[in-house]
């Protein structure tokens, strides 16, 4: 029987990360290369994965790990990200509660503050991140119409219920931008409703 390797007692056995960063491969210098010769293919940032490995909400969610403070949740298209995939967005969204200390994340993050945010988000590879109904609310709330349109749509792909997002809306007793929102909700599942009509 061989003798216990006295590292291996003090630090229990991690599962191994898909996301991949230059720390992990022995620099930057090594992972540009991996990244240029296509053996890694590039998240977000210094975040990539192996080229065949998949992609999912827990993934991208891990890969934005380290920007993400405590206390915190990703939300508005940076959510829509986690959940649809797709190219990154140019900055990271982040929420935090109402009435709670603002993170202090200045210069590369977009913090918005908002209710009820801990019961509308779920906790994928250690990162609180909104639902998809409750993405596709604020999205509808605080983008251009044409952009939330768009991202309401990839997250009604990726499972949202879009009846259950309008209903969100309505329950919120505060919501600027609200009459914006509800058209663009409603946009969202007309089209959705004259694509299924099809024959």
């Amino acid at each position: 029987m061989e003798p216990a390797v006295v590292s291996a007692l003090l630090a229990p056995p991690r599962a191994p990360s898909l996301v991949v960063r230059p720390a992990d491969v022995g620099g930057r210098v090594a992972w540009d290369l991996l990244v240029r010769d296509g053996a890694l293919r590039v998240l977000d940032g210094d975040a990539a994965v192996p080229v065949h490995a998949p992609v999912t909400p827990e993934t991208r969610a891990a890969a934005l790990r380290p920007r993400v403070p405590a206390r915190t949740v990703v939300t508005g298209p940076s959510a829509a990200w986690v959940h649809c995939g797709g190219p990154p967005p140019d900055r990271l969204v982040l929420a935090h509660r109402t009435g709670t200390h603002r993170p202090e994340v200045w210069t590369f993050a977009t913090v918005w503050s908002g209710p009820g945010l801990v019961s509308d988000s779920v906790r994928l590879a250690g990162v609180r991140v909104t639902t998809p109904e409750r993405t596709a609310v604020e999205v509808a709330l605080r983008l251009p119409p044409a952009r939330s349109l768009r991202l309401v749509l990839d997250l009604q792909s990726a499972g949202a219920d879009l009846a259950a997002a309008s209903r969100a809306l309505e329950r919120r007793t505060r919501a600027p931008g609200r009459p914006q929102a509800r058209e663009v909700l409603a946009a969202a599942r007309d089209r959705v409703a004259s694509v299924g009509a099809k024959p």
